[in-house]
Formats: C-alpha cells, structure tokens, sequence
C-alpha cells in the first residue's frame, strides 16, 4: 500500500565551508540556506516518468529510487518548483534529486533514511550534504558519511555573484586530487577549526576554518574576484569567507550577534566591482522536509 502522492523540501547549499581531500577521499562541509525547492511526486501504475524533460536529474532521481524499493513497474508525475539558481554553486541539483528521492520513497510507502538518499543521490551526480539532518562530512563522490559535527549556529551570509555557470558534472571531471592531497594538512587544520566552530557555536571558529579553505582552493583553482572581497570582509570585521567550489558565489560570513548585514550589504554594493547579484541568506538545519 502506498500513499500515493508526497511533497518534500529541500534547502540550497551556499557553497561549501570546507571541501577538499581528506585521507584518500574528497569530501566536504555544505552550507545549508534558508532558500527551498519543492517537490511533489505522484504515483501512478503507468510505468512511466512524467516530468519537465529539461528536469532529467530528477526523472533519474525518480527512476533510481523506485528501482532500490524494486517498483520499478510504477510511474509518476513529477511536478518541481525551485527557486535556487542553476550552475552557481547553491546546490540546486542536490535540492531536487534529493527531494524527489525523499518524496518518491513516501508516496510508495517505503521509509528511507539519509545515507540511502546520499548514495542513490551521487549515483547521478557529485550531491552537497544537505540530504543530512545535520552537519556532516561527506565524500560528495562516494556517497559515505565520514562524520557527523551536530548542528551549525546560526551564520548571516552575504552571497556575491560575479555571473557566469559551472556545470558541477563538467567540473568534477577534471582530476584534481593529486592537487589538493598536496595540500591536505591545511584541509585538516581547516576541518578542526570548523569541527570545534560547529561543536562550540563558536562563529569566529567556523568562519577561520572556512577562510583557511578558501585560500587553499585559491592555489589550486584561482578566482580572480576573491582578492576585492577578502578586502571588503577584512574592512567589515567579517568571520569569514567561503566558496562555491563547483561555481560562482563567494560568501562572506558574519555573526548574526553583531547585527552587520545591513552596513555589509551597502559595501558590498558600493565597494564590490562587476557583482551579478548579492543575497542575503541564513543558514537552516539541512535536510528534505515532508510537507504531505
């Protein structure tokens, strides 16, 4: 028996406070934001997937997980309404296919759990974290949970957009891995500065871990727009810094304590040059929410 239709959500990743390689595996600390899609997926005995044809991620999404319940002889209508923009590093991709695994899987009555999304969702695609009800560190590749840090106080995070995509499957593969295990201690000096941020709600914590990251990903892969926004969160007394490392947001993080994002925001469009777009966002709790 199932219920025949299910709606979830899942929140956008702003990037990543750390990625990198850690032992002999990639892996990385999203940045789940209060920005959301929905899902809503409706279950029917045609056998077949329908959905938007551009939305091929989330028909795979679909298929996959009525095939690891062994339904594959269901159908459905997938109906996707996402606010989060593509190809910018928000983590638009991992929010749909992990809302549609999550919603599928409760339509056909079958309970699923986070590292059964994780792996159906990086069997499509390198996936963000946020299938997680708390923070982890994930092998974005592999699907593994290698730790779980708990649950990340509340950051205020200014998203810079200076245009352009990054297509995260195009990005990933490009090997990069002998590039930064040259620089895995920094990795893990930069995981321990986040790990214990995390554990103690200490922002500053959280915020150095994420710059030391930062500046690491800029030896490897330049940003030519980084150096002007260090400069502005330097003059702001910002926490930190944080990439999108398959895309284009570079954020600045702060301690919603300190009540700066309205002064940030102003200098950051007065001061920043060729920015596309700036947010503001809060960081949630990950992971898909069930609305039906």
């Amino acid at each position: 028996m199932f219920e025949n239709q299910s709606t979830y959500r899942t929140p956008a990743s702003c990037g990543e406070l750390l990625q990198g390689v850690i032992e002999d595996s990639f892996a990385l600390i999203s940045c789940p934001v209060n920005l959301y899609n929905t899902v809503t997926i409706q279950i029917d005995t045609s056998g077949v997937i329908k959905c938007d044809s551009e939305l091929h991620k989330s028909i795979t999404a679909t298929e996959r997980t009525l095939a690891f319940f062994g339904r594959s002889n269901l159908g459905a209508t997938v109906k996707v309404s996402n606010p989060i923009l593509k190809s910018k590093g928000l983590g638009s991709s991992t929010s749909d296919i992990t809302s549609c695994i999550a919603a599928t899987a409760n339509a056909i009555g079958e309970p699923i759990e986070a590292l059964q999304i994780a792996s159906i969702a990086t069997s499509i695609e390198p996936s963000d974290a946020t299938m997680f009800e708390e923070m982890v560190l994930f092998g974005h590749r592999t699907g593994l949970l290698i730790d779980r840090l708990g649950d990340l106080p509340l950051l205020d995070i200014l998203a810079i957009d200076f245009g352009g995509t990054v297509d995260t499957v195009e990005y990933n593969m490009v090997d990069r891995f002998s590039v930064w295990k040259q620089h895995e201690k920094e990795t893990k000096n930069a995981l321990i500065d986040i790990t214990q941020g995390i554990k103690t709600n200490n922002v500053a914590l959280i915020g150095k871990g994420a710059t030391a990251n930062t500046f690491t990903a800029q030896k490897i892969k330049h940003n030519p727009d980084l150096d002007q926004v260090i400069e502005l969160a330097q003059s702001i007394n910002a926490a930190g810094i944080s990439l999108a490392h398959s895309g284009t947001i570079i954020s600045i993080i702060l301690d919603p304590n300190q009540k700066q994002m309205t002064y940030a925001l102003k200098q950051a469009k007065s001061k920043l040059r060729n920015w596309e777009s700036i947010n503001h966002f809060k960081t949630t709790r990950p992971g898909p929410i069930q609305i039906t």
